[in-house]
């Protein structure tokens, strides 16, 4: 199985600095693209797709000491089947970011680590700091570090690690040298002060200014008895939820035996003739397709991914096929529902359908690096516009 590269930084420094001319100096050969461009073909994707992302002005309330994100989401042209060759280029992309913006800069480091002594590398967190050429560490994750959390210890320099360069493409300049070397040194490195952990160890940040509690508005009553009411559900409440509970699980061990339902059968309970789809006129069609879907929707049946067939190709296909499967009656609870993906089944035409009208960007991404010998057609927008009109489950 094989990923798509993502590889994020994040950088002290203001992002009216981080622009489009900025990042084309940056790696003035790699040919950048944007998220527009992988819903392409994947022939006409670029080397790489560069976001960036400024957490300042879309977390104004939280303290970031790394307010601009550099994110490489993609690399459609550099897909391997494994780390060791991004390991070495998130690493240089590091320090040369830092060089070129001439700020600090931060990334994950979560993948530099071997399980050793018993401890998975998944638990082993620890964040790499660029500052002025020099590669420090520290043993919690990058977010925490962003809103001004540290360890006791502090950053700590990094001993021992390889030299590594890339080209003005991103491209590893000693590539052979620069995989083995650090593979290395990630072999060989000292984990013992992130094996040996302790999140009572971190330094909190400074608590944001709060306003003086005298000067707070006083709340009223109902106020009061509305909050107590949110947090606190009242007896009915709790039989209620119990009754739901105990009725569903009796639902689902009937079903289960076989003695379930079908929509059908539940929209003519309701009085909601079925007629065949070429008993019907494409007016009267839709009309009863869309008497059909809220049906449905009064008994918590839903439908998705409906945009790439017709009217009468929707109502034929529940006509012949959903209406008559076996399911779980969820009518009457709230917390429970069937959905119904008309591309669920998994099979090449519905993958192929999914590519070419309903997966975003990352999506049509992950495909390709799953499965690089497969073509990914161009993305074309559904022709139909309904599914933004369905009706949904309230908590949706």
């Amino acid at each position: 199985m094989m990923f798509p590269v993502r590889l994020s930084f994040q950088l002290a420094i203001s992002p009216a600095e981080v622009t489009n001319a900025s990042l084309k100096s940056f790696l003035p050969d790699l040919n950048i693209g944007t998220e527009a461009d992988l819903m392409k073909a994947a022939s006409e994707w670029p080397d790489a797709v560069i976001l960036v992302k400024d957490w300042k002005n879309q977390l104004p309330n939280l303290r970031l000491e790394y307010p601009v994100e550099i994110h490489f989401p993609h690399f459609p042209g550099r897909i391997v089947g494994n780390e060791a060759e991004m390991r070495p280029i998130k690493l240089a992309l590091l320090q040369r970011l830092s060089a070129f913006f001439e700020c600090d800069a931060i990334c994950c480091a979560d993948d530099f680590h071997r399980e050793d002594k018993g401890i998975p590398t998944y638990l082993l967190e620890e964040t790499f700091l660029c500052r002025r050429g020099q590669v420090l560490s520290m043993p919690i994750n990058e977010s925490l570090v962003n809103e001004g959390y540290r360890h006791r210890d502090g950053w700590q320099a990094v001993e021992g690690l390889p030299s590594i360069l890339v080209d003005h493409r991103g491209k590893l300049i000693d590539h052979d040298s620069a995989v083995s070397a650090l593979a290395n040194w990630i072999a060989t490195r000292d984990q013992t002060a992130l094996s040996q952990r302790d999140l009572t160890d971190l330094i909190h940040p400074e608590p944001p200014i709060a306003t003086p509690w005298e000067d707070r508005p006083k709340p009223t009553e109902a106020e009061i008895e509305a909050e107590i009411a949110e947090e606190f559900p009242t007896e009915e409440e709790l039989d209620e939820e119990d009754r739901q509970l105990t009725t569903h699980f009796e639902r689902l061990n009937a079903w289960e035996r076989g003695f379930g339902t079908t929509p059908a059968k539940q929209l003519l309970e309701d009085g909601i003739s079925l007629p065949p789809p070429d008993h019907l006129k494409d007016e009267k069609l839709t009309e009863k397709l869309w008497q059909v879907i809220r049906g449905l929707a009064e008994n918590h049946i839903y439908l998705q991914s409906t945009d790439h067939l017709s009217d009468r190709e929707l109502y034929v296909w529940l006509w012949e096929k959903a209406l008559s499967d076996d399911i779980m009656s969820a009518a009457g609870l709230p917390d429970s529902a069937v959905h119904f993906d008309i591309l669920g089944s998994g099979d090449e035409a519905s993958k192929n359908i999914s590519l070419i009208h309903y997966d975003d960007a990352e999506q049509r991404a992950d495909w390709h690096a799953s499965w690089p010998d497969d073509e990914i057609p161009a993305h074309i927008d559904p022709p139909h516009d309904r599914d933004s009109h369905l009706p949904q489950r309230e908590d949706q």
